[in-house]
């Protein structure tokens, strides 16, 4: 990202704070910055999470294009809820060409743009917009938040020697902080394995969105931006950011609703069932396939 793509992120940033303290008076003063460009019916986002290392014979080898953590966010430009939609890594997907592959080869055989191209024909939606965010900024704005509380549902206890962590929690509420939350979001050794991680993830990003719009994030404003500005890269400008947190700025069922790719296991792999697919993205008023 430039300095200057980096500086107008900062300013974005700030004023979408800004607006969610001012509450009505802001939405009415900053109006005219709120409304999604373009004519689409809804405005989407792809979401990665991306692991840029991991450790091989106890060494640190970089990694090129690991998309970890695969989201779409689509926001409908009436007034409806917003779609916060996981896409597991190992769902199944042919490529321009032919061939068939986990989703998660995408960053690494075409960058953003093959990734782009193969999560819309998923979901059934244009994607708009990216935004891709590295763990390590992942950890330090869960800590720049002071932690986000988690309910645990299960025993989580695995080391992950390959990904170079580990993870060690009982049932209960957890308070977390940057590195218990990136444990906790990357777990996935259980029965359902990818599918049950997505449900976390779902989980987790809720509470952090929560907390980046609470009064401790405005107090640590400085240290949120500076986290988003290094780690973060992504083609939104000001307005569509400002579009996005405005529509975001409450976190319940009625204007965010979270779900999986719908689908099926098929041996290692999750294989995406289309008309379940279409009628979870009808449901909510957005145009499957359009």
């Amino acid at each position: 990202m430039t300095r200057a793509a980096r500086m107008w992120l900062r300013i974005g940033l700030g004023l979408l704070i800004a607006v969610v303290l001012a509450g009505t008076a802001g939405y009415l003063t900053f109006r005219n910055f709120t409304a999604f460009p373009g004519e689409a019916d809804y405005f989407s986002v792809l979401l990665i999470g991306e692991d840029k290392s991991y450790l091989r014979n106890g060494e640190a080898v970089e990694a090129t294009g690991r998309m970890d953590a695969i989201l779409v966010l689509a926001v409908p430009r009436k007034p409806g809820p917003s779609l916060l939609m996981s896409v597991p890594r190992d769902t199944l997907v042919r490529y321009p060409g032919g061939d068939t592959r986990r989703v998660n080869a995408s960053m690494a055989l075409g960058g953003i743009e093959l990734a782009t191209q193969v999560v819309s024909s998923l979901v059934g939606l244009d994607i708009h917009r990216y935004m891709r965010v590295d763990f390590a900024g992942f950890v330090g704005l869960v800590d720049a938040v002071g932690g986000v509380d988690i309910e645990v549902d299960k025993v989580m206890k695995y080391t992950d020697k390959a990904g170079g962590y580990s993870i060690d929690l009982q049932p209960g509420m957890h308070h977390m902080d940057g590195e218990t939350a990136l444990s906790y979001v990357r777990y996935r050794n259980d029965a359902l394995g990818d599918i049950s991680r997505t449900s976390r993830q779902q989980r987790f990003l809720r509470a952090l969105m929560s907390e980046l719009v609470s009064v401790k994030a405005i107090k640590a404003a400085r240290s949120v931006l500076d986290l988003l500005t290094e780690y973060t890269d992504t083609d939104m400008s000001t307005k569509e950011m400002l579009a996005v947190g405005w529509r975001l700025r409450s976190m319940s069922e009625a204007t965010l609703r979270t779900a999986t790719l719908p689908g099926r296991f098929q041996g290692a792999y999750w294989e995406v069932d289309p008309t379940a697919t279409a009628e979870l993205i009808r449901s909510l008023g957005l145009p499957f396939g359009q």
